[in-house]
């Protein structure tokens, strides 16, 4: 079981090698799933959007009624663990809404950029305490 980000499957602006980083988690997870399957051996990539937790409390995020939905907690992704084990799944999004991110990006990748390129979904970088 890994846990990547939705980064693994689409990348925002100011957040390249973060989103490189879990798009290489995603690429060897996915190889590991191929080969392994045979065997027995269950591989899977939990993926959350933004987490709120001590470090990162997402206040920004939080604070509007419309980006309220894409902030999870600590406890509901390792509910998506225990839920992506249990039912063997490859890939797991947290919260459910951002699995379709990814085919909102490869669908239609021109309005894609514009929502998330511009800013729309990007809180800001700085550390909130």
């Amino acid at each position: 079981m890994f846990i990547g980000s939705v980064a693994s499957r689409v990348s925002r602006a100011r957040a390249g090698s973060y989103s490189a980083s879990k798009f290489a988690l995603a690429g060897w997870t996915e190889a590991l799933y191929m080969e392994e399957r045979r065997h027995g051996v269950h591989v899977a990539l939990v993926q959350p959007g933004f987490v709120a937790t001590e470090g990162f409390p997402q206040r920004e995020l939080l604070a509007r009624p419309w980006t309220r939905w894409m902030v999870s907690t600590d406890d509901k992704v390792a509910e998506a663990v225990v839920e992506a084990w249990r039912r063997r799944q490859a890939e797991r999004y947290v919260p459910r809404p951002y699995g379709l991110v990814p085919v909102a990006r490869t669908l239609l990748p021109g309005m894609y950029r514009r929502v998330v390129g511009g800013g729309a979904f990007t809180p800001s970088l700085r550390r909130q305490d």
